[in-house]
């Protein structure tokens, strides 16, 4: 009879054990597992989501966040729009670009939505204002983004295009044409090679495109729309974890550098800070800077439609609706 006993009692432990571990494990307590693509190799803006992990921001919304890095904005979108990733980092006109030609994606959230593009020139070149540009060589990157919407600067702000000689370099040989007095001046990034080049020491001359008249929707977070419309919740709360995020790393640059520093010991900390607070300053829409953050200007996205169809062969008949929303960002 003692042997039966304490077998039944082991029965009942046993039971026990396993209802607890099913509560555990039960739907609502579980985590989603939830991949991001960067739309490059680390870089400063990228600290938001490495801080965001850090804080428990994602974990609170019980998101389970995988950070990837990417190859560029174009695949980001191609990877989130086939579900390899459940979100990418891109910017509006990749969007655009990939949405035109049929890939299911949209814009959940605006993380720069003041463009990134920019020009630099050396301070020795003799470029104050942006009609200085007439008779200079600029260093530039066949097929880069920024390098399509030239025409839009020169025709906004009345500069004669054959004026203008266009200096064909690779990527890294844009910084070594500057440096090195080969071009007065080089199509960049202004939380890229704008924060390289101050960390050379070069005197520089930057023009934003946003202030020559020129701005587009920089990065955002595009979901596939099976996700949008099948994950609504877990949409939301990915967004509201990023907000979070967001102003976090707005309110403590240095922590959430360090954050992303655990990812990738390696990474240049000044340079990763650097570009974070140049990015930073991207957050707003110079289009309606008082917007809460993460939310999308419409203004921007019509401009960069506009723009595309003007510069870059894209043709649609879609509307600037069709590839981004803020249904997220406002709830």
């Amino acid at each position: 009879m003692g042997m039966i006993k304490h077998t039944r009692r082991g029965i009942i432990a046993l039971a026990m054990g396993l209802s607890m571990g099913a509560v555990a494990a039960s739907p609502a307590s579980a985590q989603d597992a939830v991949s991001l693509r960067l739309n490059w190799l680390l870089s400063g803006v990228h600290s938001i989501f490495y801080y965001g992990v850090d804080k428990g921001f994602y974990k609170d919304e019980k998101i389970d966040l995988t950070i990837g890095e990417g190859q560029g904005s174009a695949r980001a979108v191609q990877v989130t729009a086939t579900g390899g990733d459940t979100f990418g980092v891109a910017d509006g006109g990749s969007v655009i670009a990939a949405a035109t030609r049929g890939a299911p994606v949209k814009s959940v959230l605006g993380i720069m939505n003041t463009s990134p593009y920019g020009m630099s020139f050396r301070t020795d070149s003799g470029v104050k204002t942006i009609k200085d540009v007439e008779g200079k060589t600029i260093g530039a990157t066949a097929g880069e983004a920024s390098m399509a919407l030239l025409p839009a600067i020169w025709k906004n702000n009345g500069i004669n295009p054959s004026k203008v000689r266009i200096l064909n370099v690779d990527g890294p040989g844009k910084l070594v044409a500057i440096l090195e007095k080969r071009a007065d001046g080089i199509l960049a990034g202004l939380e890229g090679q704008v924060i390289i080049l101050e960390q050379r020491g070069l005197d520089q001359k930057v023009f934003s495109f946003a202030e020559l008249g020129v701005n587009t929707q920089g990065l955002t977070i595009v979901a596939s729309n099976n996700t949008i419309e099948t994950k609504k919740d877990l949409v939301q709360r990915f967004v509201r974890a990023t907000v979070k995020a967001m102003e976090a790393a707005k309110a403590d640059p240095d922590a959430a550098v360090a954050a992303a520093m655990k990812a990738r010991p390696e990474a240049d900390k000044g340079l990763l800070k650097a570009q974070l607070l140049a990015s930073i300053k991207l957050i707003p829409s110079p289009e309606s800077p008082n917007l809460p953050i993460g939310e999308m200007a419409p203004a921007d996205w019509a401009r960069t439609l506009d723009l595309m169809k003007s510069y870059q062969d894209v043709s649609t008949a879609m509307t600037p609706e069709s590839f981004y929303t803020n249904a997220f960002v406002k709830k």
